[in-house]
């Protein structure tokens, strides 16, 4: 069985019993300030492997190494932009990932056999912690199944990998509950493949004019980052959006309805959910609260679709993935 371990802090024994085992080549979930990771050793090819099968995450999905610091991360680039110098030191530890260009030390199976490499230093004071005591990148994406829901809390991560992982240290629920914004440095302008909790307009105080990849990469195709297939972040439950007040259709089964800001008038059994009209409360809680609904056993939920504006954006973009048809 796999061992869930409290962690009260950056100084608990837990930490380096953990990082004993992730040295070992052992797999061990972790708290960062978004979401939980799946963490190996991102410089050990057969480690990071366990990840792919634990998650059963397709060889053309990269996974993000976690680094301490700035100069940690400039070791397994090539070339270190001015740009990425500034975004570190500006938002670095934080829920940012840069794209750069990877050095020879980076393992072809963390950067699905691409020429790039996604690294980011996370701002959970466990997470660094682990990172300082493991003594190297860990390459961690969230710890779920492939395709489905993020989790913010450990039990999440006992639920979807049950034995495939050694070890899982629960510092309580995540803080941002959404992954990280994804930035990507390689192109002739800094680009968004992922939002996330940090929006374009507040990178682009740094680096200028910054370009919003909104498409999806098909089954296959060779990821520049995660978080870019067209299904992805899925509840078991079907989800479909719906327009502010449309309420819920008149279906069978056991039916959710999430409003954003009000709740209109519905159908008899269906379950009406509440959330504020808040950007970033509705991000906190998205993940948590679809993982709730799948627990209860709701079969179909209905949710309300965010508005357009770019506080919305990570969540739009979650919830447009969540909701596309099943893969054949």
């Amino acid at each position: 069985m796999t061992r869930l371990l409290p962690v009260t802090g950056p100084e608990d024994p837990a930490i380096q019993e953990a990082a004993t085992l992730l040295r070992a080549g052992g797999l061990v979930a972790f708290p960062t300030e978004t979401v939980y990771g799946l963490g190996a050793d991102g410089l050990n090819p057969e480690a990071v492997a366990k990840i792919y099968a634990a998650k059963g995450r397709p060889a053309t999905n990269p996974v993000i190494l976690h680094v301490a610091d700035a100069a940690a991360a400039q070791a397994l680039v090539s070339h270190w932009p001015t740009e990425a110098q500034a975004l570190a030191e500006r938002f670095w530890p934080g829920p940012l990932t840069l794209v750069l260009p990877a050095s020879e030390r980076v393992p072809s199976i963390v950067r699905a056999g691409g020429p790039s490499v996604a690294l980011r230093c996370p701002a959970h004071p466990v997470a660094l912690a682990l990172i300082r005591a493991a003594d190297r990148p860990l390459a961690a994406p969230s710890a779920n199944r492939s395709q489905h829901l993020s989790p913010t809390l450990a039990r999440h991560v006992a639920s979807s990998l049950g034995d495939a992982v050694d070890l899982i240290l629960d510092a309580g629920p995540t803080a941002a509950g959404l992954e990280s914004t994804i930035l990507d440095l390689t192109g002739a302008r800094p680009r968004i493949l992922r939002p996330g909790p940090l929006g374009p307009a507040e990178l682009a105080t740094l680096v200028g004019p910054i370009e919003l990849w909104e498409g999806a990469v098909r089954a296959g195709e060779v990821q520049a980052a995660p978080g870019m297939a067209e299904r992805h972040y899925a509840p078991r439950a079907r989800l479909e959006l719906v327009a502010p007040g449309t309420g819920a259709h008149a279906v069978s089964g056991a039916v959710a309805y999430v409003g954003l800001g009000s709740l209109p008038p519905l159908p008899e059994g269906v379950r009406g959910i509440l959330l504020p009209l808040d950007a970033e409360v509705v991000g906190a809680r998205l993940y948590a609260l679809l993982h709730e609904l799948d627990d209860t056993g709701f079969e179909r939920i209905f949710m309300e679709r965010p508005p357009e504006d770019e506080r919305w954006l990570a969540v739009r973009d979650r919830l447009r993935r969540a909701s596309a048809k099943e893969l054949p």
